[in-house]
């Protein structure tokens, strides 16, 4: 997160971002997650000129390219299918508007829903896997003052974190990248902040640090001088290859869109398949949806395509939510992948 000359259209970036935010509720877990009621699934699924529409929830983020190119590549248009996409704050908030019918498809990381599935909140099923976490260095960062006298993972001990939900992927990397430096995590505390505010939140000392995804972390490092990063959490937890993001589904909507569910896949196989040897049209796309103008996009890391996903790769996300205390009991992920 160390580009240079990017300000203006970081900035830019940002207010486009959280106008969007803003117009889709607050991070609160209760939220429905948009600005409008929920719908019943029934409704969330009309016919548009011989053609389905599917409403797709999202998180803001240039990986949203891979789709948008599908669509100009009329993938999804040869499956009889129409994409409605709306953004929304946080993972947990894409859940409620899954589970209330708001929306057919959610794009979200895996924390929220595998959460969801191991509370038994939410009956969910992948629709397919969309990403898997690259090197270290391009999953996030953690923000912090230069002068905070914080330098390692331990040093995170006892403070107060920004984060945007409390039950993201963040929120539990963090407290296990402390523990695994030999710290504390149990006395953390993490502060609930839009993507938006964390860096001026970390600047003003109101937190004494904050975890960030592209483009916020460049944007805050760049009009914050004081701010620093501490590193990739999701690294120091995770291995390379590690499943990130999702496609998900409720299983009401599975089982009654089937076949609206499975034309979606197939078109996503094939735009993942096309992405794969066109990056930086993806990038571009990924930033048309964000607001990002096409130089930024193209240099900012964009995470690993990948379709494919096993219970196996994501167990050890759920040993970790048992591990912190988040389930009880790890959840049936076989059930949840669709195995």
């Amino acid at each position: 997160m160390k580009q240079k000359h990017r300000l203006p259209l970081l900035l830019a970036l940002v207010a486009v971002l959280a106008m969007a935010i803003a117009a889709c509720g607050s991070s609160d877990d209760s939220s429905d997650g948009g600005s409008s009621a929920p719908i019943t699934t029934d409704q969330a699924s009309e016919t548009t000129g011989g053609t389905q529409t599917l409403k797709v929830g999202y998180v803001p983020s240039i990986d949203l390219g891979v789709i948008k190119v599908g669509e100009e590549q009329g993938y999804f248009e040869d499956e009889g299918l129409t994409l409605e996409t709306s953004p929304v704050d946080s993972g947990p908030n894409i859940i409620t508007g899954l589970t209330s019918g708001q929306f057919d498809i959610g794009w979200v990381a895996y924390a929220p829903p595998v959460l969801a599935v191991g509370e038994g909140n939410a009956p969910l099923k992948v629709v397919t896997n969309s990403s898997n976490q690259g090197p270290d260095g391009t999953n996030g960062g953690v923000l912090i003052r230069k002068d905070s006298g914080i330098n390692s993972w331990k040093d995170l001990a006892g403070k107060k974190i920004a984060t945007n939900a409390p039950r993201s992927l963040f929120s539990l990397t963090v407290p296990a990248a402390i523990k695994k430096d030999g710290g504390d995590p149990s006395g953390i505390e993490l502060i609930p902040l839009p993507f938006t505010a964390i860096g001026k939140a970390v600047e003003s000392g109101d937190v004494d640090a904050g975890v960030v995804l592209e483009p916020f972390g460049s944007a805050a490092l760049q009009q914050y001088p004081d701010l620093k990063d501490l590193g990739d959490s999701a690294a120091q937890v995770f291995a390379e290859g590690t499943p990130t993001s999702v496609y998900v589904t409720s299983e009401k909507t599975a089982e009654a869109k089937a076949d609206q569910i499975a034309a979606f896949k197939r078109a996503y196989d094939k735009s993942a398949e096309y992405a794969k040897s066109h990056l930086n049209e993806v990038k571009v796309a990924g930033g048309e949806l964000a607001g990002l103008p096409p130089a930024a996009a193209k240099q900012l890391p964009l995470a690993p395509i990948s379709t494919d996903v096993t219970a196996a790769q994501l167990q050890p996300l759920a040993d970790k939510m048992v591990e912190f205390g988040w389930l009880k009991e790890a959840p049936d992920l076989q059930g949840f992948v669709g195995q």
